[in-house]
């Protein structure tokens, strides 16, 4: 592997990869489905943007040699986890009770939320994965090799990534909002938003289950 580039059958392997694991419903398709049945594709593009973020966070702490240290003492980030996941678990609950017990059910939903929180409530989950952690601090490196120009592959790599991550999390809010836009009745639209706060709760979910102690 030299300085620029990197070779045929390693791309194709991360591409594979890459693809299996963006269209397998983890954490971030379920935050993304959950915020577009709430809010639409339009603002669900600040929580893409909030996931996107936070795996390049983890890219640029691996380039730095950070991410080998997060792997090293795994209780630093188990710590930051569970706020993340208790916050998400809040954020589920306030969604679902909110739909539940609204004195006055309106056309539209009750739990629309503004870019700004869609982008944070996706960048503390997905900064909770411990998947991303170790995808992205563990896995990265295998791929972009060793020697010369490791940084370069790696940026390159994690870019890649995120461009391959794209479509899918397009493609299921998406989805998410073609499947609100069927609920034209008061209280389906109330189930709907209760759909939307279980989505978040089982990201949450997903994400309280992995550990990088048990891996």
């Amino acid at each position: 592997m030299d300085f620029w580039t990197i070779d045929f059958q390693t791309l194709l392997i991360f591409i594979t990869a890459n693809a299996a694991l963006n269209f397998s419903p983890g954490p971030a398709v379920l935050k993304v489905v959950g915020d577009s049945i709430g809010n639409g594709v339009g603002k669900a593009h600040a929580s893409i943007a909030g996931v996107f973020v936070a795996n390049f966070m983890y890219a640029i702490l691996s380039i730095l040699g950070i991410g080998t240290l997060i792997l090293a003492f795994p209780w630093i980030f188990e710590f930051v986890k569970w706020i993340g996941v208790t916050y998400l678990f809040y954020l589920s609950i306030k969604t679902i009770k909110n739909a539940i017990y609204a004195k006055e059910l309106k056309s539209k939903s009750q739990n629309k939320q503004s870019a700004k929180a869609l982008f944070w409530t996706s960048f503390a989950m997905q900064g909770a994965n411990p998947k991303s952690v170790l995808f992205f601090a563990a896995m990265l490196p295998v791929f972009a090799g060793e020697g010369a120009g490791v940084e370069l592959r790696m940026i390159t790599l994690a870019v890649l990534a995120l461009i391959l991550e794209y479509p899918a999390l397009l493609l299921y809010s998406i989805l998410g909002s073609k499947a609100a836009k069927l609920a034209v009745s008061k209280r389906s639209k109330a189930i709907m938003d209760i759909v939307a706060g279980s989505a978040l709760g089982l990201a949450a979910f997903m994400v309280a289950r992995t550990s990088l102690q048990k891996n």
